[in-house]
């Protein structure tokens, strides 16, 4: 068992013994001074551990928003690290937390990139800038995100009382065109791509593609930017989608999973995660769509799963909890 593993049976164990001291009234001093011991080792293994996140031997994604399990809505972030960054590709309710509650260092986040200017994506943006701020202060969070965005980020910085010039939110619109991709970061080998659709271009979205070091994947949100030319050939492809009988029934704009699937296979993408899923049912039966479409190299995208792509290992995809 790793550190991290030993740390955290230490630290359930301690936690079970002292609420049920608590309980029947045995609370001790010592009692006390183990449990914090227990915490504090927690704390640092499991930073020490996260820290393996920013190591540049992997392109990482981390699942950090989730569906109704969560919430009544879905709360859309994911998580995505190379070269030594941090960039979030859609600020859903609750992210900041879910990503504090792992003790992910946001004072290393490079970027906020919406997929949508729409609140469902942009609801954590003021309490995302707030936690970098604390470790960068007078921090400028760049957000890049459609054409709506610019008036999105206004808004929430004049609420705030911030300039964007100085502090606060600073919203750049690279506005790619269908077919045509805009770099928004570069650097140490990493390439950050936007890229839209001719469908999700009225819709008001984009998608966005990470290259590191001949590893790839893309992010599409609930767009349908998996059967873009952009996003051929990419290691993983991380999209929102449907139930086949929500699909028919037109109440989401995300695309079926049984479509997502057929896309992925005539853009020979290695791996599909579904994210947005409602419930855990709903996400089962997307994965059941999917393959039954016929591409098998597809998972749910559950809440804090982390997907690896070790860099020097072409096709190799690791997935695990964080």
């Amino acid at each position: 068992m790793s550190a991290v593993g030993k740390t955290s049976v230490v630290f359930v164990t301690l936690s079970g013994l002292f609420w049920g001291g608590w309980v029947v009234g045995s609370q001790t001093p010592q009692g006390q001074e183990a449990l914090a011991k227990a915490y504090e080792a927690y704390t640092q293994e499991q930073a020490s551990a996260n820290e393996d996140l920013f190591a540049p031997n992997a392109l990482r994604a981390v699942v950090c928003g989730g569906g109704a399990a969560e919430a009544r809505q879905p709360k859309p972030c994911l998580a995505v690290v190379a070269a030594g960054r941090l960039f979030v590709v859609d600020a859903g309710d609750g992210a900041t937390a879910a990503l504090e509650g792992r003790n992910i260092p946001m004072e290393r986040l490079e970027a906020v990139l919406l997929t949508s200017a729409s609140l469902t994506q942009s609801a954590d943006l003021n309490e995302m800038y707030a936690d970098v701020a604390r470790g960068r202060p007078d921090a400028l969070l760049p957000v890049y995100g459609p054409a709506d965005t610019q008036r999105t980020v206004d808004g929430l910085n004049s609420a705030a009382g911030f300039d964007g010039a100085s502090n606060g939110l600073q919203a750049w619109g690279p506005a790619p065109e269908p077919g045509r991709s805009v770099i928004v970061f570069e650097a140490d080998g990493l390439t950050v791509s936007a890229f839209t659709t001719p469908e999700d271009a009225f819709a008001g979205r984009v998608g966005y593609r990470f290259d590191y070091h001949g590893r790839s994947l893309v992010v599409g949100g609930d767009g349908r930017v998996v059967g873009a030319e952009t996003a051929a050939n990419a290691d993983v492809v991380l999209q929102g989608a449907q139930t086949q009988a929500l699909a028919h029934l037109h109440r989401s704009d995300a695309p079926a999973a049984a479509d997502v699937a057929t896309q992925a296979r005539l853009a020979n993408a290695g791996m599909i995660v579904l994210t947005s899923a409602e419930d855990s049912v709903a996400a089962d039966l997307q994965v059941r769509e999917a393959r039954a479409a016929g591409f098998n190299d597809v998972v749910a995208g559950r809440f804090g799963m982390l997907v690896e792509l070790p860099l020097g290992a072409p096709g190799e995809v690791n997935v695990r909890p964080l």
